[in-house]
């Protein structure tokens, strides 16, 4: 039976936290979460590859049971969040990974890509998003107003997208069979991963990660 360890670490004043399994000489692969969700999201998947596989699954900053500083207190840019992530990497004494990223983690992904080309084996991508085009007008033009515009009114639409209901569409919009979703995974406890208004975390830096710049700020295509 694989052993799933649950650990954090003190990176540049902020405590991660993270999930880890497998022998630490295998080959590493980096889960990098979306939203609204955690390391959690994980949990069935890392017993399969640990066999295999030294698998490490960090909560993002303002996620799971990570800490979730305001917005007051710390710049929510993927850049920052990048930082964060290189940071506990290094801490653990990962060198060389594949990185599978979804959603959210995509962008995080992408830069550490970049700055450390050498050092990346693989890249699973699933509903990662490198550009502009990709941000439908339908979801992110809220988004984009709140972004250039914080008020009242646009930040109550925003939190429309923050609510249990909201996260409970994401997982269940486009399902033709609705009992193949696991329950529990929309049970009370889902909250845990889900940034909440107590939670000051991405609540109001959501808007802002996206547009600080695309995937790739700059670039035409992911790869020259």
């Amino acid at each position: 039976m694989v052993s799933v360890h649950h650990r954090y670490q003190n990176i540049d004043g902020r405590r991660l936290f993270y999930r880890e399994a497998g022998p630490a000489d295998a080959p590493t692969v980096v889960l990098l979460h979306g939203f609204p969700t955690s390391s959690f999201m994980f949990r069935g998947l890392i017993p399969l590859l640990a066999d295999r596989y030294h698998v490490v699954a960090p909560d993002h900053l303002g996620f799971g049971l990570s800490d979730a500083p305001g917005a007051d207190e710390f710049g929510y840019t993927f850049d920052a969040l990048t930082d964060l992530t290189d940071g506990l990497l290094d801490s653990i004494g990962v060198e060389r990974y594949a990185m599978y990223v979804q959603d959210y983690g995509a962008p995080i992904g992408w830069r550490l890509a970049l700055r450390h080309p050498d050092r990346i084996t693989a890249i699973i991508s699933q509903n990662g998003n490198a550009y502009d085009a990709g941000f439908v007008d339908e979801f992110w033009k809220p988004v984009w107003a709140f972004h250039a515009d914080q008020n009242d009114s646009t930040e109550q639409a925003m939190r429309g997208a923050l609510t249990l209901d909201a996260t409970r569409w994401q997982y269940l919009e486009g399902v033709p069979d609705e009992s193949l979703v696991d329950p529990e995974a929309l049970a009370p406890r889902l909250l845990a991963a889900v940034p909440s208004r107590e939670r000051q975390g991405p609540a109001r830096p959501l808007p802002r990660l996206p547009h600080q710049s695309p995937a790739l700020p700059g670039s035409p295509q992911l790869l020259p």
